[in-house]
């Protein structure tokens, strides 16, 4: 790393303003440290998970979040039905399974903006868009220095990873990524309409439809099509995608919303990775792991790790005692992930099998809990 611009010293760099990086600026912010965010993209990103189950919920609301994100219109919900060749398969209800008794939904813009603005209050949080890490500066497996694209030069005691995407940074950790493909594809569209429930629709074929209310007067919709049908449906059209639906999905309202045109398409993968640290870098979010959809708990994990995080990086006194400390209290995370993607790959491999999928539904599990 090299160039003549002066350099800043803050105590955590942090690539990716994401809800786990956000929000680890904040944990970390409101301890008095120094905290800078570089976020490659130019705003705020509008496309994440909607969902947020009791492990998240626990940490918006002791952190004084929940209540703001219910004020701007967050659902509360309680139930989701879950139906097979259009038949009752199960109601799951929260309230059964949980101790909080619901979930929430919030597009996922809306959740990261309330953390970034609670971040705004913080004189010690400076967040960048439109901001990349160019260069590092290392010795051994400890980073001293980087370099971000609008010219700043940082030194910090720690750096933390939660872009996602490949960086200098991930390419000093050098994870193994062990990666999980799956045979069908995801496709989203938001339309007019409200649902009390969650409805979640699957075929003994392998197609899927999911229905649940993200605001107060929008439905998203989630269609899962076998991969060699995609093209079909979506791009050639020459599968008619309301009568395939109306073969297994009972909410005729729902289906007539619907316009193929309006689909755009969602990746579908998950994967592990390991180890999430070296030296005094470490990842976050979607740079650790990523779990099937049909878990609904990406985000309140990694919102989990965040809190985990940031007590190990507000604590530790020096280089050698926070790289004991990511060992021995965060690389254990890894197990609770594997826990999480394992019974999402459950779940994605036997929803066309009714009696399979009951028998690796976990009512605990699924719910959030601990």
């Amino acid at each position: 790393m090299s160039g003549r611009a002066p350099v800043s010293e803050v105590d955590v760099v942090i690539l990716g303003a994401g809800v786990s990086g956000s929000l680890l600026a904040l944990l970390l912010g409101r301890q008095g440290l120094r905290v800078t965010v570089a976020e490659a993209k130019p705003a705020i990103a509008t496309k994440g998970a909607d969902f947020l189950k009791p492990r998240g919920l626990r940490i918006l609301a002791e952190h004084g979040l929940l209540d703001v994100l219910t004020a701007r219109g967050a659902l509360r919900r309680t139930t989701i039905d879950f139906h097979h060749d259009g038949l009752p398969l199960l109601s799951y209800e929260f309230a059964e399974h949980t101790e909080l008794g619901y979930y929430l939904v919030v597009p996922y813009a809306e959740t990261v903006r309330a953390i970034l603005e609670a971040c705004a209050e913080l004189p010690g949080v400076d967040i960048r868009y439109d901001t990349a890490l160019v260069d590092v500066r290392a010795e051994g497996p400890t980073v001293t220095g980087a370099r971000l694209s609008d010219g700043t030069l940082l030194t910090a005691r720690a750096f933390v990873d939660a872009s996602g995407s490949g960086t200098p940074l991930r390419d000093l950790v050098g994870p193994r990524r062990h990666a999980i493909t799956y045979d069908h594809g995801l496709w989203m569209t938001t339309v007019p309409g409200t649902k009390a429930r969650g409805q979640l629709y699957f075929g003994s074929d392998g197609w899927l439809a999911y229905f649940y209310s993200v605001t107060a007067d929008l439905t998203r919709v989630f269609v899962g099509v076998p991969t060699e049908l995609e093209e079909a449906v979506f791009l050639r059209r020459s599968v008619d995608l309301r009568g395939k639906l109306a073969s297994f999905v009972t909410d005729e309202d729902g289906i007539a919303a619907l316009d193929v045109g309006d689909f755009e398409r969602v990746p579908v993968s998950a994967f592990t990775a390991d180890p999430y640290h070296r030296g005094n870098v470490a990842l976050l979010g979607g740079s650790t792991f990523a779990c099937h959809p049909m878990t609904g708990q990406g985000m309140s994990y990694s919102m989990e790790d965040a809190t985990v995080l940031a007590a190990l990086l507000a604590g530790a006194r020096d280089g050698n005692e926070l790289e004991h400390l990511l060992e021995q209290q965060y690389e254990p995370r890894r197990l609770v992930h594997a826990r999480l993607v394992e019974y999402g790959d459950n779940l994605a491999r036997r929803y066309h099998d009714k009696d399979a999928y009951l028998r690796v539904h976990d009512a605990v599990l699924h719910g959030g809990d601990l």
